[in-house]
């Protein structure tokens, strides 16, 4: 065994960030990914359309105190810089496009949503704490379902208020994925190599995959919660196996895209980086986003229990979902358009199993204790492991890097 020597398990944005650390530092590491390629919920990606898309992250959130706009300049990746994810979007509700003055109602509704939120301060579930929005309930709620990946029914007020956003949220046009692995380049990752087993030690661990058993003295596991908590990974008795069996407290919720490509986007979204379809009978809002150039897309973005109906139906179910409110708002010329459709599936994908994750209600106080406990020389990271940037790329990276320092003192 080298002196040293960590495993880093996962090569998504934590298992890079604790990469990048280790080798600041000087300490001999290893990163295994289960996948055949790197990035984890960070994907770049055409599958099979014209252009590359987002199947996972794509904003740089808190972006005037998010550490990867400066990997994002210095790898020349591409943002839009703009002040809030209100800006430049489009309500359609009542059977038309509203006004700019209903967008700012509608804006405004939300905005008292997230300020109930955070004024609360109560462990419950986040309707317990909403006003009355009116006709803006399935914006709102669907609003809340993206943002937490989970109905907020299931989500708790305090937990979510955790998070503390500087409304400074920026999309990475050249593809969120396409910057987290090229943040990947030279570093000591093993591909295609899952782990089975981790043996917790005082001074170490074994991690077992199908090729052999490494020998490490410290290691850092950035799985995702559902994954950790399904069992995916063994842990041997200890407090790294006491912590991995509660994570289902935290866990990951459900957030999946439609892609459409588009031979052209209709006039009326002359402005619109995003749609926000209200559709009459049903309490939750559809959200599509708007990506020009030479190969013109929409994204519909979908979470919570109807996203996870719509994904378990299958493809179809889910591009038929999002193909009715293009065809509501614009007609049935609008299919005329479309030149080609695909899915994401994160939550049937065995090494992910959902999007990110949320404090279950009643759970605040143990997310905020998970992150704080010591594990010893098996530890966690990753986006559920940020203090205040959970459900970020942004947030997974800086609790890597924070993690591997803290293991770094462990085993010097």
């Amino acid at each position: 065994m080298d002196k040293g020597q960590i495993i880093i398990v996962g090569a998504g944005a934590a298992g890079i960030g604790a990469a990048l650390e280790c080798a600041a530092q000087g300490i001999p590491y290893t990163v295994l990914e289960a996948a055949d390629r790197v990035g984890g919920r960070a994907y770049t990606a055409a599958a099979g359309l014209p252009r590359a898309w987002d199947h996972g992250c794509h904003w740089l959130h808190c972006a005037d105190v998010n550490p990867l706009v400066a990997w994002a300049d210095r790898l020349s990746a591409h943002y839009a810089k703009q002040r809030t994810l209100s800006d430049a979007f489009s309500v359609w509700d009542g059977g038309a496009l509203l006004t700019p003055e209903g967008v700012r109602a509608c804006d405004q509704a939300v905005k008292g949503a997230f300020e109930a939120i955070e004024a609360s301060g109560r462990d419950v579930p986040i309707p317990e704490v909403l006003p009355d929005a009116g006709r803006w309930s399935p914006t709102i709620k669907l609003i809340l379902a993206l943002m937490a990946g989970d109905d907020a029914d299931d989500v708790s007020a305090s937990g979510y208020a955790d998070y503390q956003d500087t409304d400074n949220n920026w999309p990475v046009l050249s593809g969120y994925g396409a910057l987290i692995s090229a943040m990947a380049g030279g570093l000591n990752i093993r591909t295609a190599c899952p782990v089975r087993a981790i043996h917790q030690r005082t001074d170490g661990a074994t991690v077992v995959t199908d090729e052999s058993d490494l020998e490490a003295e410290g290691v850092i596991v950035t799985a995702s919660t559902n994954v950790l908590a399904r069992g995916s990974i063994h842990f041997s008795e200890g407090a790294a196996a006491d912590l991995a069996h509660a994570l289902d407290r935290v866990p990951c919720g459900v957030y999946e895209k439609v892609a459409f490509a588009m031979e052209a986007i209709p006039e009326e979204l002359a402005d619109t980086r995003f749609l926000t379809v209200q559709q009459p009978g049903n309490d939750m809002a559809t959200n599509f986003q708007v990506m020009r150039g030479d190969a013109p897309m929409m994204l519909c973005h979908m979470a919570g229990a109807k996203a996870h109906a719509l994904v378990m139906a299958g493809p179809e179910a889910m591009t038929d979902y999002a193909r009715a409110a293009l065809v509501q708002v614009f007609g049935a010329g609008i299919e005329k358009r479309i030149t080609g459709t695909a899915t994401t599936n994160w939550t049937n994908d065995p090494l992910v199993l959902g999007s990110y994750s949320h404090a279950r209600p009643g759970s605040a106080d143990f997310r905020r204790e998970m992150i704080a406990r010591d594990t010893g020389r098996v530890a966690f990271a990753g986006e559920a492991f940020s203090p205040h940037w959970q459900a970020t790329a942004h947030g997974a990276y800086d609790s890597g890097r924070s993690t591997a320092a803290r293991m770094a003192l462990k085993i010097s």
